[in-house]
């Protein structure tokens, strides 16, 4: 196996990064010289054809991170796109970008991608039976990043999760995850999870009944000092150590921890159809008090006979 890199097209940008990068300098290098795939991967996350990236020594265990300072596309259609189209990069792979267009959450979506934010894509190849992963691969970002934000003494006690993704902190959006599966029969192949997290700027959002009121960490924990160079490293050490318990011990681990971090359970909610927010006639499905999640993510509401498997929460108490 190589050893993990790092390429980049804005090396000024990850000055800083700490432990991700090494303190050897960044070696240049021209896309002549790379093989076809990991041009083809480059440019399927946004890096410009004609762009003069640099190499650095990179962080076990991502085989590859690619940072782009610009990205064009969302770079989980992209890396999805690659996937469907031919070999996929070395796994665990991430990318990154630090601004760029056409980015979104669940259901496209718009999400903002603004300076100073993390906007991060990651790929692992589990290969494994759907059955023995469960909805691990769905909440393996959330908890990695609820557990990143724990790790600093300032956000430990203010870390929730809303169902079905979104990670609040004092009751305020400060990420949002996807996930997407490409699977082979029975097994899922790989898994590419987006990940974003407000650690500089916070999203000017209208305000409306679907629109949970975001925040960033710079507004959260001012004295913190948590910039994205301290907490990408963070973030990426979780995904890894949260992948691997789902290969080892399965989903129910990480299920327990989900519930445990839930500010669903014990409240009375709405549940909305999915396109609630995205039409003028939107339909209420139910309300209710959730009484537990179940292994499926589906919620049991006091005196509703059938779980809730999908929909939009808001909060009615």
């Amino acid at each position: 196996m190589t050893d993990p890199l790092i390429i980049t097209d804005s090396p000024e940008s990850l000055a800083g990064l700490g432990g991700l990068i090494s303190k050897t300098p960044c070696n240049p290098i021209a896309l002549s010289d790379w093989g076809d795939d990991t041009k083809r991967a480059w440019q399927a996350v946004g890096g410009a054809a004609d762009a003069a990236p640099v190499t650095a020594s990179g962080l076990v265990p991502w085989r590859q991170i690619m940072a782009v300072g610009r990205s064009p596309v969302s770079q989980v259609d992209g890396l999805r796109e690659l996937l469907q189209s031919g070999p996929a990069p070395p796994s665990p792979f991430a990318c990154l970008a630090f601004t760029g267009d056409g980015f979104h959450g669940n259901r496209g979506r718009p999400w903002q991608a603004l300076e100073g934010n993390l906007h991060l894509t990651v790929l692992f190849s589990p290969n494994r039976p759907a059955r023995e992963l469960g909805v691990g691969l769905s909440i393996v970002p959330t908890l990695a990043v609820a557990d990143a934000l724990g790790q600093f003494d300032a956000l430990g006690q203010a870390i929730k999760i809303k169902w079905v993704n979104d990670v609040l902190l004092d009751g305020k959006k400060v990420s949002g995850v996807i996930t997407s599966t490409l699977a082979k029969g029975e097994l899922i192949e790989h898994a590419i999870l987006g990940i974003g997290v407000n650690i500089a700027a916070t999203p000017t959002l209208q305000p409306g009944l679907f629109v949970q009121p975001p925040v960033c960490l710079r507004e959260a924990a001012p004295d913190a000092l948590i910039t994205l160079p301290v907490f990408l490293p963070v973030l990426l050490e979780r995904l890894a150590k949260r992948h691997e318990q789902l290969l080892t011990a399965g989903p129910k681990p990480l299920l327990r921890d989900y519930t445990a971090l839930s500010c669903v359970i014990g409240r009375e909610v709405e549940i909305w159809e999915e396109t609630a927010g995205e039409t003028d006639s939107p339909k209420l499905i139910t309300r209710g008090t959730v009484e537990a999640i179940h292994e499926d993510l589906a919620l049991a509401l006091e005196g509703r006979a059938e779980p809730v498997h999908r929909g939009r929460l808001v909060f009615a108490d």
